[in-house]
């Protein structure tokens, strides 16, 4: 039998759900008050061995994990406990260094409160979010962050859905607060998201995505276009370095520069790697290569800007005496999520 036809509009329904939840926040946000800042002072004082610990039940433990997971994020050490398993044995975890995090709509989750009564014993400090100040979980808090009362949004009023909106908006505030407290900036969140597009952004070097060793494709500026294209074509890089005294960087020859060889000589195979490479250059009217080298230490995501604004597909990586010692190609920053 085919479902029934719903009701109420769906679209309609989904609308005053989001339009009712956005009317709870916007309350939550016009009540914030000292104590919000009060539970900031609370958590950036905490000894350095110390860390938030976040804990709910329910869909109130679900929004606690997230808050744990953002805080951690953001610079500020912090664990999702569940109040169940920290009765039975995880509050071996916690120490008087701590800050216990709780969660609950209405404050009387009985198996919150125990856990926090207990918490409380260790010499921990408690912030609470709930309904209301007079409930047994308030009572044992230091600091208590008040919900607005307000009805869950949806046809039966039930599901949480209004409260736990508020208690993620409010774990991101609080998160957010902290992170502009500690002058926590890019760099730092890039070095707790290391394989995120932010970490890969500002932590990759070209040293990182280098093809080096016996992986480099390097010929003497006197050699002859048959030794140039046999490590061309052997390394599979499409494109190798021309070196000089010292093992310096001179130029590089790219399949680009061999096409445009092609169309130009007749007998590429009689000249030497020196007049071949000159031969191949570029016309004028093209796009100019503002560099064809970088040091290892560059970004990789500069590399990615010299490689655009130039039009090439490679870039070599010398050391500080200018000899090659790696080569990143374009498809290697694509392959890295950085284009």
């Amino acid at each position: 039998m085919p479902a029934e036809e719903p009701g109420v509009d769906a679209v309609a329904l989904g609308r005053s759900v989001i339009e009712e939840e956005a009317r709870a926040l916007s309350e939550l946000a016009a009540g914030l008050d000292r104590a919000f800042s009060d539970a900031v002072t609370l958590i950036l004082a905490m000894p350095p061995a110390g860390r938030v610990i976040v804990t709910g039940l329910g869909k109130s433990g679900i929004i606690a994990r997230k808050i744990a997971a953002t805080l951690s994020s953001t610079g500020t050490a912090a664990v999702f406990m569940h109040p169940v398993e920290g009765l039975h044995g995880d509050l071996g975890l916690a120490s008087a260094s701590d800050v216990l995090l709780a969660l609950s709509k209405s404050g009387h989750t009985d198996e919150l409160v125990r856990f926090a009564g207990h918490f409380r014993r260790l010499g921990g400090r408690l912030v609470a979010i709930c309904e209301s100040a007079a409930a047994p979980l308030a009572e044992l808090a230091e600091l208590v962050l008040v919900l607005p009362r307000r009805r869950e949004a949806g046809p039966l009023a039930l599901a949480p859905t209004s409260s736990t909106a508020m208690m993620l908006a409010l774990g991101d505030a609080l998160a957010m607060a902290l992170l502009d407290a500690r002058g926590f900036r890019e760099n730092d969140f890039a070095r707790f998201h290391p394989e995120g597009s932010l970490g890969r952004r500002l932590l990759l070097r070209a040293a990182d995505l280098m093809h080096a060793g016996p992986d480099l494709p390097r010929v003497s500026i006197d050699g002859t276009f048959r030794e140039l294209l046999a490590e061309m074509t052997g390394k599979h890089i499409g494109m190798a370095c021309l070196v000089g005294d010292g093992g310096r960087l001179v130029g590089v020859f790219t399949d680009g520069d061999l096409r445009r060889l092609l169309e130009r000589h007749e007998r590429p195979t009689e000249l030497g790697a020196r007049e071949a490479w000159r031969l191949s250059r570029r016309d004028p009217a093209d796009v100019p290569v503002s560099c064809s080298s970088v040091a290892p230490d560059t970004l990789a995501v500069e590399c990615l800007e010299i490689m655009r604004s130039s039009a090439i597909t490679s870039l070599v990586v010398t050391d500080a005496d200018g000899a090659p010692v790696g080569v990143v190609r374009l498809q290697d920053l694509v392959k890295a999520g950085l284009a």
